[in-house]
């Protein structure tokens, strides 16, 4: 031992210190785990140092006396063994288990350190776990023990991390198994062929545990430098793994969008770090954490009752002027919501749900107000959240049901046409209205891959039952604004038909006034490319939005279907069924084809067909059917 080369111990302690200055240079997580984390790396460098100080005395020990050469070996052995227990209780920490409420698990670590303890304490006596003689060390039956101890331990390590692999939020685990091999492999060569180089292992272990878990600046905003949204989730799944009582205040700019446009995204930045450094400075124990752009969570651990007075604070200090840097003063508005939990929401995701559905509640009826979640009926939010797992069910199993309404062409006196209408049964729910569902899938985003389903099966049906042999000429599908916004919507939609062997002829699709509306340049790109690719287009619900007519001029529409609640007040009132009609005459001096929805009584399909009306759609003609009886009902008598 005497005449180790210890080159690897001082590679090792370079490192260790280099990890220990990142780790005070950060922002300091506050969690168990970065706190175990600094208690392994303590106990690394105390091993690593004590390695180095016992193979100098071992080296001098004519002049440092051999008791003491073998007290500091002691030491050194103790400090590399406790090493495996402060990893596995860094370990637990990261998955969020808590040791101090298991006995077991409290009763083992004790054990295991008491048994070092008492081991090696003898051993200054009795010399059972190992001996130095004539400049070579050697290990005696006691050592096993120890080391069995260790094998427990890392043992528990690795089950910990690949049965409770979802608590790790950033945790790799292959990276730090393949490290531990080779700890172990050190730690063999090192007792087997004296080669020092277990510390420098346990030291990549710890530099493998800093870049991927504790480095704190993968959870820190670059902007604000608050925490991130990343982090939230494992610091509130830690703090509802523990019980404890919490707020949050959420603080959400109002408008924020203009501030930028206003004066520039840069002083935006830095009114934004303006605003996350006055929350971490007040008075309140709180942490801090960025969610969005304009969005801050105030997470309180402490003196909850203090959370509506915080909230007040708060609010008082965006009716005062915030400065740039150039001394330009400028008011901010925001609008805050509070939440106690788990008293208003007991999982990490309902807290989320719950506070997202506030402050758009908030900033939409209490603008630069203050709401507690509390006072709020929740009942609607909840009815959401039940809605969108049923719809992500009847995707999962495939159960999203399609029916047909057909459309009635005036001049050709047959269904030439029919529009594609999504339905969704739930077992729990019963039928949920389309009004419920699609605006919950567009909130989500399920609406883009719902939208594939439903392409695909109409396209398989227009296949499947040969349609071209038919009168109905083509099928309209509704298309979502979100779907149109999707960087290459065009491609996906032109290969689905195309693996169907359906003609673009075949397929019209429909789009609001809100997609025309709020069209963007990948929209117009996606529209041209399905254009030009043979698509028609046709506006829905026209008259129940904003658009005018220069959309109808610019937008490659060849349909305009008429709104039903625009019909039905036409026969309601002499003013609407004026406008209704002179709105239908400029319609067709523009050359377009006319649909009129929500048709119901033969009084109603006399006049519309009388007005100048090309189609018409409604439950005169026939409800939405399933695929099967609007074959039924194509071979059917048409009422005229």
């Amino acid at each position: 031992m005497a005449n180790w080369n210890l080159s690897f111990d001082y590679a090792a302690v370079f490192f260790l210190l280099l990890i220990l200055v990142w780790f005070f240079n950060e922002k300091m997580v506050p969690l168990r785990s970065h706190r175990a984390f600094l208690v392994l790396l303590i106990n690394a460098l105390a091993s690593t140092v004590l390695e180095i100080v016992t193979t100098w005395m071992g080296r001098n020990m004519d002049t440092v006396g051999y008791n003491a050469f073998f007290f500091a070996l002691t030491l050194s052995n103790f400090a590399i063994n406790v090493t495996s227990v402060t990893f596995t209780f860094y370990i637990l920490q990261l998955a969020h288990i808590d040791i101090l409420k298991n006995k077991l698990q409290h009763f083992l670590f004790r054990a295991a350190i008491a048994a070092n303890i008492v081991v090696l304490a003898l051993n200054l006596r009795l010399h059972w776990a190992f001996t130095f003689e004539d400049g070579v060390y050697r290990i005696s039956y006691a050592s096993l023990f120890l080391y069995a101890i260790d094998a427990v331990m890392l043992t528990i390590c690795v089950v910990t991390m690949i049965r409770f692999r979802k608590n790790f939020q950033f945790l790799r685990v292959l990276p730090l198994i393949f490290t531990l091999v080779f700890c172990v492999i050190m730690a063999l060569l090192q007792l087997i062929a004296y080669i020092p180089m277990l510390n420098l292992m346990i030291t990549s272990v710890c530099m493998t545990l800093f870049h991927y878990q504790q480095n704190a600046g993968t959870v820190t905003d670059m902007v604000t430098k608050q925490f991130n949204r990343r982090f939230l989730r494992e610091y509130l799944y830690s703090i509802f793994s523990e019980k404890k009582p919490f707020g949050v205040i959420a603080v959400a700019m109002d408008d924020f969008k203009f501030i930028n446009r206003t004066y520039g995204a840069e002083i935006g930045d830095d009114l934004l770090f303006q605003v996350g450094k006055y929350l971490g400075g007040l008075r309140a124990s709180g942490t801090v954490f960025r969610l969005g752009s304009d969005q801050f969570y105030l997470v309180i651990d402490k003196r909850l009752s203090q959370l509506p007075f915080v909230a007040e604070e708060i609010r008082e200090r965006f009716h005062q002027p915030w400065f740039t840097q150039n001394g330009t003063s400028v008011m901010m508005s925001a609008s805050l919501c509070y939440i106690e939990c788990p008293k208003d929401a007991d999982s990490y995701d309902s807290m989320i749900d719950t506070l997202d559905y506030s402050v758009s509640f908030a900033k939409k009826t209490k603008k630069g107000g203050i709401t507690y979640v509390g006072d709020l009926d929740l009942s609607k939010l909840r009815q959401e959240k039940r809605i969108e797992k049923a719809i992500q069910l009847a995707m999962d199993r495939d159960e999203l049901m399609v029916y047909y309404q057909p459309i009635f062409s005036v001049e050709q006196g047959v269904y030439n046409s029919a529009e594609a209408l999504v339905r969704l049964n739930d077992e729990t729910l019963g039928w949920i209205s389309p009004e419920d569902f699609i605006p919950i899938a567009e909130k989500n985003g399920m609406i883009v891959e719902m939208g594939e389903m439903i392409l695909s099966k109409v396209c398989r049906f227009i296949r499947d039952f040969r349609l071209s042999d038919t009168t109905v000429q083509y099928i309209e599908v509704n298309i979502s604004p979100v779907q149109l916004r999707q960087p290459g919507f065009a491609g996906k939609f032109k290969q689905i038909l195309e693996d169907n062997n359906v003609k673009p002829q075949q397929i019209n699709i429909e789009i609001t006034e809100m997609t025309t509306i709020n069209s963007s340049a990948i929209v117009q790109q996606n529209i041209q490319d399905l254009v030009d690719f043979g698509i028609t287009f046709s506006l829905d619900d026209y008259g129940s939005g904003n658009a005018n007519i220069d959309y109808i001029n610019h937008m490659p529409f060849k349909l305009i279907k008429i709104d039903k609640y625009i019909i039905w007040d036409s026969f309601k009132s002499r003013k609407a069924g004026i406008t209704l009609a002179y709105t239908i005459g400029m319609l067709n001096a523009l050359e377009l084809c006319i649909v009129a929805e929500g048709v119901e009584t033969e009084e109603m399909r006399e006049h519309l067909t009388k007005v100048g009306c090309h189609y018409l759609q409604g439950w005169y003609y026939s409800k939405a059917v399933p695929d099967q009886e609007f074959i039924q009902l194509l071979r059917r008598p048409v009422a005229h």
